[in-house]
């Protein structure tokens, strides 16, 4: 009788001393998640845009808790989704909603429309595009910013800001040209009083920046997520990349190229274009010359352009030492 005692007693004690050991455990992330459920990120197809197109931002919502999570979408303009576009001044620009205009109330804008249920689970995503052209007045041209704002339920005022910024381009092709530089060729166009540059005429611009070290024009002809491929140091780390990390790879790349360079270049000459694939792909054969201590060197250069609305970009570029006379 006293040994069945002994051991209820015992048996007691150590289902005690469990429950304060399991009291003790702090709960897994499963159980307690503090994070924000939505994580917020913008990103463009290009960074430069002639001004004729639309200019098209994509929003991803992911959610990043560790359950499932659901968010309303009102097929509003500018209702779940606001971008805020900042004008090169620097001050908002001019915005052109109707309701946002007339300062119209959430709950008038929202009395005859049933929004939508948007169910993300963990680490899924939401993308949402928008024409920004449809949002704000966009005429001058220069670097516009633009960050954008997720309501996850439309009735209430609770706003989740995107974790980047985004930059982009205006500028209208004719602006770009000058009769200056090698009598530069004019793209044939339906409309006869507008003219677009031909893919020769980037390339001359293109090097013709990076010789006067001008970068804001540099980088003006340049597609930057295809352009960086050509560079393996950079595509590598690129492609195996969040949109996070790619916006740091892509400001680390454009230093690199904006570094003081010891091969500056000295001369070139660029050749004729060819154009594939129905008028969109062209590639345009460049010889030129760099600084060196003693000889100098002499490259060829391919260049890869493709056409974006009525805007030609550099997407890639292969180099060739070559032996020759110098192109000073």
């Amino acid at each position: 009788m006293q040994i069945m005692k002994n051991t209820r007693k015992k048996a007691i004690i150590m289902l005690f001393a469990l429950g304060i050991l399991y009291a003790e455990q702090p709960l897994l992330p499963q159980d307690v998640d503090e994070r924000p459920a939505f994580k917020v990120h913008v990103f463009m197809d290009r960074n430069a845009y002639d001004g004729d197109g639309p200019i098209k931002l994509h929003i991803k919502v992911q959610n990043s808790a560790f359950r499932q999570e659901i968010f309303k979408v009102a097929d509003v303009e500018y209702l779940t989704f606001q971008p805020v576009v900042y004008a090169p001044g620097g001050r908002e620009a001019e915005i052109i909603v109707a309701h946002r205009l007339k300062k119209v109330g959430k709950e008038e804008i929202l009395k005859n429309i049933v929004p939508r249920m948007i169910v993300l689970a963990r680490n899924e995503s939401f993308i949402y595009t928008v024409d920004l052209k449809k949002l704000y007045k966009m005429d001058t041209r220069g670097e516009y910013r633009v960050r954008a704002y997720f309501i996850p339920d439309p009735s209430h005022d609770f706003a989740i800001p995107s974790e980047n910024i985004v930059r982009f381009t205006i500028a209208r092709p004719a602006d770009y040209a000058s009769n200056s530089l090698y009598g530069p060729i004019r793209e044939t166009r339906h409309d006869p009083a507008r003219f677009s540059l031909s893919p020769r005429e980037v390339v001359l611009l293109f090097l013709s920046a990076e010789k006067e070290q001008r970068w804001d024009n540099y980088f003006k002809y340049v597609k930057l997520e295809s352009y960086i491929q050509s560079f393996p140091k950079f595509g590598k780390l690129y492609n195996n990349s969040d949109d996070v990390e790619k916006l740091k790879i892509e400001e680390e790349f454009i230093t690199f190229i904006k570094r003081r360079r010891e091969d500056r270049i000295t001369g070139f000459r660029v050749a004729k274009e060819s154009r594939i694939e129905g008028d969109r792909i062209a590639y345009v054969d460049s010889q030129v010359s760099r600084y060196g201590t003693k000889f100098g060197f002499n490259y060829t250069y391919k260049y890869t352009l493709e056409k974006f609305d009525t805007l030609w970009l550099i997407t890639g570029v292969e180099a060739t030492l070559r032996k020759g006379k110098s192109n000073d």
